[in-house]
């Protein structure tokens, strides 16, 4: 499982699906949700392959949310 932080707005998703795409990542299954309306929204992701994707994440600049923050969320 991969969480990451983006814009809660349209297009936010679209850009990283659009980026893993690219490299042939596949999303297996998704969740999402906002804590407070007009921030960040969280997507937490299961991939086919966790290092590629946390490796594209990365590159296109999507703040990947570690472990301890994301429980305390």
């Amino acid at each position: 499982m991969v969480a990451v932080e983006v814009e809660d707005r349209p297009g936010g998703l679209h850009r990283i699906l659009i980026a893993l795409s690219k490299e042939n990542i596949n999303v297996e299954y998704m969740y999402a949700f906002v804590r407070q309306s007009g921030q960040n929204a969280v997507l937490i992701f299961r991939f086919d392959n966790i290092q590629a994707a946390t490796a594209v994440l990365k590159r296109e600049g999507v703040r990947v949310i570690d472990g301890t923050e994301l429980y305390a969320m």
